[in-house]
């Protein structure tokens, strides 16, 4: 495929994600992202220019260190006593990392906006709109990323790099989804939204509440452990970390009402839920182009779907693969009606299964490379940087 042999990953966690293989040929560089937060910057690109204009909106940029999106969001309406629903932005970006963004508040003054303090977040560029920003209001994102100790070293380095840039450049990069999308520490938002999308909503809330990883911080290994032995909802809250924010959402639902697992999901977030659901499309996507990789398929025109109840099958060899992907799932694309959750279900589109990327290695030592490029919206630096280190997933 694109004249360039694939390389498959020798790590457990990229298998369990679908990430299973390489396009670049070349030795990875290893190396650590985010040692430190600004080794991560983020700068979103608008697809809109929206001019400034009286109207029910302030726009405003923010700036945020060590937040996700959603989450300063919440923490700035609360700072200001309104409902988090009056705040639209284009897409969440990542927590550890210093990321800018535009965001519209709909009914919020400037003036209140700017006595906004909270540690880590920054507001400014307030303008007035008509228009609100909704998810997809952006053409995607640059870059500005550090890679720390890199294991190879002065000549091997810098041919690494250079011929993992080259492949690049001609070959595009797997649009896989990134482990920002599943979890690193605690990779199972994918396994939540398979058990939805089965219709299992206790399986899901159990999923979601239970099953400790070993990369966890001991005291949430052994509040999951004391829920998956007990089922003991009241008794789970008093020990479950203030950290683990939505967990606690749901089991102050449950020990009211411990039959109601339709409503201890509605506790969380819209925006949360329906990741779930979309992490179990982006696993079954990364499943599908794996497949296409190791069929030596050329995957820089091709167009993949993201199974949803609406979803038709592509033609010829790669329908056969999407076919087989969900036979092994035991999954069928009308699932994606979830009548339990409906406001969860997921009618299918497709995405492309390559991105375009010219990256431009800012600094390449010893201790330090920077290198820098630009996304189109949806797609993750991650899979990009992936083909230049080869590093455990830990170290993304």
């Amino acid at each position: 495929m694109n004249d360039l042999a694939c390389v498959r990953s020798k790590f457990e966690l990229d298998h369990q994600l679908g990430l299973d293989y390489f396009t670049t040929t070349t030795t990875g560089i290893g190396g650590k992202l985010r040692e430190r937060v600004e080794d991560f910057i983020v700068d979103e690109i608008p697809k809109h220019t929206f001019l400034p204009e009286n109207g029910e909106y302030t726009h405003f940029t923010l700036e945020k260190e060590n937040w996700e999106t959603i989450s300063a969001v919440r923490a700035i309406a609360r700072s200001l006593g309104v409902s988090y629903k009056r705040f639209g932005y284009a897409g969440n970006k990542d927590r550890r990392a210093v990321t800018t963004q535009r965001i519209a508040a709909w009914q919020i003054e400037q003036e209140q906006l700017m006595k906004v303090d909270l540690d880590g977040i920054r507001l400014y560029g307030f303008t007035r709109s008509n228009s609100r920003i909704s998810l997809g209001d952006s053409e995607g994102n640059s870059f500005r990323i550090t890679i720390r100790n890199p294991e190879l070293r002065e000549q091997e380095l810098a041919a690494s790099m250079k011929a993992a840039t080259e492949q690049i450049e001609i070959a595009g990069v797997p649009n896989y989804f990134g482990y920002q999308r599943f979890g690193t520490v605690r990779p199972n938002t994918h396994l939540v939204g398979r058990e939805l999308v089965k219709g299992n909503l206790e399986a899901a809330v159990m999923r979601y509440l239970c099953y400790p990883y070993a990369t966890e911080r001991q005291e949430c290994q052994e509040a999951r452990r004391y829920l998956e032995e007990t089922h003991d909802f009241g008794g789970a809250l008093r020990i479950y970390p203030h950290r683990l924010l939505f967990e606690r959402m749901m089991l102050d639902a449950l020990r009211k009402n411990p039959r109601d697992f339709a409503g201890a999901l509605r506790r969380l977030p819209k925006k949360v839920r329906r990741l779930l659901v979309h992490a179990y499309q982006g696993y079954l996507f990364n499943k599908t182009l794996s497949a296409m990789i190791e069929r030596q398929m050329n995957t820089t025109v091709r167009l993949v779907p993201l199974f949803g109840f609406d979803s038709c099958f592509s033609e010829g060899t790669q329908g056969e693969i999407e076919k087989a992907i969900l036979d092994d799932e035991g999954i069928t694309t009308k699932e994606f009606l979830i009548r339990s959750v409906p406001e969860l279900s997921c009618k299918g589109y497709s995405r492309a299964s390559s991105v375009n990327l010219k990256p431009v290695l800012k600094t390449v030592s010893d201790e330090t490379v920077i290198v820098e490029f630009a996304l189109p919206t949806g797609s993750y630096a991650t899979t990009a940087l992936r083909e230049f280190m080869k590093a455990d997933p830990l170290s993304y």
